[in-house]
C-alpha cells in the first residue's frame, strides 16, 4: 500500500462477556489484532495521520478509533493499547455521558433480548412500518429476537421523529426490562483519558443516523454535541463521527458549518490521506469472529 493511505480501524465494545444480540470483541482477540496491526503497520493517532500526512514511514500507516464511549473501554481496550504502546480515539455520544444511558441501538437489543413478553402492544399507527416490521405477536423468544434484527435495521433508515415513537412503544410494551445504566462512561472519566493522552471527539447528541434528520434536528445534534463536549472537557472537538455510518452531502455540509474539521465514515475502505474527503473518511469495522476474518477485512485493503 502507499504511504499516503492509511487504514483507519473501528471497534465499539471490548468485553469478555457475550452477547447474542451485539456481540462485544473478546479482550484476546482484540489484542491479537492489535498485535498484527502493530508488526504490520505504522499505528499513529488519527489527528496527527489527517493533520501531518505523514509520509516518511516505511510501513502503511494505521490507526485505531472507537465508538460511543462505553467504560469497558477503560476497562478491558486501554489496558491492552497501553501495554503495546498503541494510541486510539474514541468518539462519545453526549447525551450518553451526561445521562449515563447506552445508545438507543443498544436498548433496542437489550429490550428485545431480556423482556420476558411475547407480544409488542403497539399503541401508535405502525402504517409506514413494512408488513414484516408490524408484527405483534410471537411464538418464541427466537421468533422475537429474529424480528428485532430486521426491525432494528429497518428503523435506522426511518426519519427520527417516527424512530423515536416506535422506541418509545417499545419501552412502554416491554415494561419488565430496566436498561442498564452503569455501561457508559463518566465525563470525569473522560478528561481522565484525555489527559492520558486519548483523542476524544464526538459522536453527536442521541446516537441517531444524521441521514435521517432535518436540517434543524441535524444542526442541533452536530453543534450541541461540540458545545457541550467542550463545556465538560475544555476542548473544541474536530471530528465528528457520523453514528450508524450514516451521512450524504447535507450531513457532510453541516459538519463543516458546525466547526468541525473532518468527518467519520463507515466505508470499509482504505483512506487517502492528501486527497481524500475530510468529511468522508472511511474506516474498516471489526468484528467479534476468527481472527482470519479481521485479517482479510484489513489485509484486503493494504
Amino acid at each position: 500500500m502507499k504511504k499516503n493511505k492509511a487504514s483507519i480501524l473501528l471497534f465499539h465494545r471490548v468485553y469478555p462477556v457475550r452477547d447474542v444480540m451485539w456481540d462485544p470483541m473478546d479482550p484476546k482477540r482484540f489484542e491479537n489484532i492489535l498485535k498484527f496491526v502493530k508488526k504490520n503497520y505504522t499505528v499513529l493517532p488519527l489527528l496527527e495521520i489527517l493533520d501531518t500526512k505523514p509520509a516518511s514511514v516505511k510501513k502503511p500507516l494505521a490507526a485505531i478509533t472507537f465508538d460511543d464511549g462505553y467504560r469497558d473501554y477503560i476497562e478491558y481496550s486501554l489496558p491492552i493499547m497501553d501495554r503495546l504502546k498503541i494510541a486510539s480515539s474514541i468518539y462519545v455520544v453526549t447525551d450518553c455521558i451526561s445521562k449515563n444511558k447506552p445508545t438507543w441501538t443498544f436498548e433496542v437489543d437489550y429490550l428485545f433480548f431480556n423482556t420476558n413478553k411475547l407480544q409488542i402492544d403497539w399503541t401508535i399507527d405502525t402504517s409506514f412500518l413494512p408488513d414484516d416490521c408490524r408484527k405483534d405477536k410471537f411464538i418464541n423468544k427466537q421468533e422475537l429476537i429474529a424480528f428485532c434484527l430486521k426491525f432494528k435495521q429497518y428503523i435506522k433508515k426511518i426519519p427520527e421523529e417516527k424512530r423515536r415513537i416506535l422506541l418509545q412503544n417499545l419501552l412502554r410494551s416491554f415494561n419488565d426490562v430496566t436498561i442498564p445504566s452503569d455501561l457508559m462512561m463518566s465525563w470525569k472519566e473522560v478528561k481522565q483519558i484525555i489527559n492520558a493522552g486519548v483523542e476524544v471527539g464526538s459522536h453527536t447528541v442521541t446516537h441517531p443516523p444524521l441521514a435521517t434528520l432535518s436540517k434543524v434536528d441535524l444542526d442541533k445534534e452536530l453543534q450541541e454535541s461540540k458545545a457541550e463536549f467542550f463545556n465538560n472537557t475544555g476542548i473544541n472537538t474536530r471530528v465528528i463521527s457520523y453514528p450508524v455510518g450514516s451521512y450524504n452531502q447535507q450531513v457532510k455540509e453541516a459538519s463543516l458549518l458546525a466547526g468541525y474539521d473532518f468527518g467519520l465514515a463507515v466505508n470499509h475502505t482504505i483512506h487517502d490521506v492528501n486527497n481524500g474527503d475530510a468529511f468522508e473518511i472511511p474506516r474498516i469495522e471489526l468484528y467479534n469472529e476468527p481472527f482470519w476474518k479481521s485479517w482479510l477485512r484489513i489485509k484486503q485493503y493494504r
